[in-house]
C-alpha cells in the first residue's frame, strides 16, 4: 500500500514538473470558426496595426511570421494575395524584458491593438519604428516575451481564431537545444486545424 502510495505521488511530481518545463499556451477561438471553410491565407496587410500591453515593448516579428506561414502551408492552406486570401495572418511579438544596455520603453496602457479596433500605433517595429532580427532582440531581453497569432476572416477583418505562447528564449526543447522559431510556432499552432 505504501509503495503504491509513493509510486502515485512520484507520477504526480512527475507530470506537474513536466507542465512546469513547457511554455504557457492561451487560446481564444470564435464559437463560430468554421476552419473548413479557409482554404487560404496572407500576411495581414495592415501595416499599421499594433499589439501593445502594459510593460511590454512589440519586436520584429518578421521571422515569426514566415514559420506561420510555412507551418499552415504544411497544414494544406495556401498563399493568396491578401484582397484575395480567406485568412489573414498578424503575428506580434512582445517582450518584457529591457535589452542589455538600456533604451527601451515599455508600451503604455492596457492590453490592446492598434490598427482595426480604432486604435494606431507607430508600426510593427520596436518603440522607435525599426528593428533588427527578432533572434537578435530577444537575446538582449531577459528572457522572456510573448507570441500572439492571429487568424482574422478577410472580410470582416475580425479575429476567429488567436493563440498566445509566453517563452523564454533560454528555454531549450526536448533535443536540450534552444527552442527554434519553428519549433515555438508548431507547438502553439498545434490546436489550429489542418485542412483534408
Amino acid at each position: 500500500m505504501r509503495t503504491r502510495i509513493h509510486f502515485s505521488i512520484l507520477i504526480l511530481l512527475t507530470a506537474l514538473a513536466t507542465g512546469c518545463a513547457h511554455p504557457k499556451f492561451a487560446y481564444e477561438v470564435d464559437p463560430a470558426f468554421r476552419p473548413e471553410t479557409y482554404a487560404t491565407m496572407a500576411p495581414d496587410p495592415r501595416k499599421d496595426r499594433i499589439l501593445l500591453r502594459e510593460g511590454m515593448r512589440p519586436l520584429n516579428p518578421d521571422l515569426h511570421l514566415q514559420a506561420v506561414q510555412a507551418e499552415l502551408a504544411t497544414r494544406n492552406y495556401r498563399i493568396a494575395p491578401a484582397a484575395e486570401a480567406d485568412l489573414w495572418v498578424a503575428v506580434h511579438v512582445l517582450t518584457g524584458g529591457q535589452p542589455e544596455g538600456g533604451g527601451g520603453r515599455a508600451g503604455k496602457g492596457s492590453r490592446r491593438s492598434g490598427g482595426g479596433e480604432g486604435h494606431r500605433g507607430g508600426g510593427r517595429g520596436g518603440p522607435e519604428g525599426g528593428g533588427g532580427a527578432t533572434a537578435d532582440r530577444e537575446r538582449g531581453s531577459r528572457g522572456t516575451f510573448t507570441l500572439i497569432v492571429q487568424f482574422l476572416d478577410r472580410r470582416s477583418g475580425l479575429p476567429v481564431w488567436q493563440g498566445e505562447a509566453n517563452l523564454d528564449h533560454r528555454e531549450k526543447g526536448p533535443d536540450g537545444r534552444p527552442l527554434s522559431i519553428e519549433a515555438s510556432v508548431r507547438s502553439l499552432l498545434g490546436p489550429f486545424p489542418a485542412r483534408l
